[in-house]
């Protein structure tokens, strides 16, 4: 069975991921996300976006390594701070956007399962790609 399809499908998931979890951050750290207003402050949301997204996209291999020994745990701890961190900003960033920041706990519970749904989607991107099935 061809899943390339299914996996050009996930993308766009995958890119409205990183672009959530920037979000997140971003307003969790009060960073500007103009990178003319703080340099520096941009760069470091960017690259934790990107550490938290490359630790939720290598699931499939992160999760295929034996845990015999500490660093793997290690990882696998890291791993689900990671995931951890990208459903609260995914959350965050996406209620920001839908709307405006309001707060109300009904759409609160939509939004988070929104959000899991975005990360999940990231996870199964990374079993299309990674995984064992995707050598054929």
């Amino acid at each position: 069975m061809n899943l390339r399809p299914l996996s050009l499908l996930l993308l766009p998931i995958a890119l409205w991921d990183v672009y959530t979890t920037y979000l997140g951050f971003s307003y969790f750290f009060d960073l500007p996300t103009n990178p003319a207003i703080n340099p520096g402050q941009f760069t470091f949301g960017i690259v934790v976006t990107l550490i938290v997204f490359i630790f939720v996209l290598a699931t499939t291999a992160i999760y295929s390594m034996p845990a015999h020994n500490s660093p793997i745990l290690i990882l696998k701890g890291a791993w689900a701070t990671a995931v951890a961190i990208d459903l609260y900003t995914a959350w965050e960033g996406t209620r920001r956007i839908v709307f405006y920041g309001e707060e109300d706990a009904v759409k609160g519970v939509g939004v988070a399962i929104v959000a899991a749904l975005i990360v999940t989607s990231t996870i199964f991107l990374s079993q299309l790609l990674l995984g064992k099935g995707s050598k054929s």
